[in-house]
This record gives C-alpha cells, sequence and structure tokens, in this order.
C-alpha cells in the first residue's frame, strides 16, 4: 500500500507513496492527497553548497545509502516537496525516509 515512511526527530510523521503524494500520520486522512507530493532531496556540504541531487526514484529504492544527517546530527539531505503549487525544501525539524 505505501512505499516508505518519513520520520521528523525520530518519530514517525507520514507516508510516501510510490507517485510521491504524502500522508500525514497526525491528520485523519483515508488516503494521500494529490496536492502534496514528495519531488526529490538535496545532500549539501559544510559550506551550504549542493553535493548531490535524489530523485524521487532513488529516495524510494534505497533510502538507507542517502546520508541524511552528518556527524554533529544537523540535516545533511533534505527533502523537497511539492505542496498546492508551491516547490519547498525542508530544513528542521530532522527527517529522513526509512
Amino acid at each position: 500500500m505505501f512505499a516508505r515512511m518519513i520520520y521528523q526527530n525520530g518519530t514517525r510523521y507520514a507516508i510516501v507513496n510510490l507517485d510521491g503524494q504524502v500522508q500525514r500520520l497526525d491528520i485523519a486522512l483515508e488516503k494521500p492527497t494529490e496536492h502534496w507530493r514528495i519531488i526529490g532531496a538535496h545532500t549539501y556540504n559544510n559550506f551550504g553548497n549542493i553535493t548531490r541531487i535524489y530523485s524521487l526514484q532513488e529516495i524510494l529504492e534505497n533510502p538507507q545509502a542517502i546520508p541524511w544527517k552528518h556527524k554533529n546530527g544537523k540535516q545533511k539531505t533534505r527533502l523537497l516537496d511539492y505542496d498546492h503549487g508551491t516547490t519547498r525544501q525542508w530544513n528542521n525539524p530532522t527527517h529522513y525516509v526509512k
């Protein structure tokens, strides 16, 4: 039924299906919304430059291969989503896909 789980601060936050559609777990929705999709992710170095771009396909196939956090625990790879016509980057809180 679903492809992967998004965690925020180590807690289950949302389900991402194979089309990238997101269904939050704290809101009583029966299915993912078509207006909110994960579209990819960017990995940043210590200077704030993008060093790697991941597609939705890469995130869903092997999320464990993506370096989600720096050694100090700060976010290294950030999800990108598309919500009601706006592309956004997730900065806080810390998150990863599993």
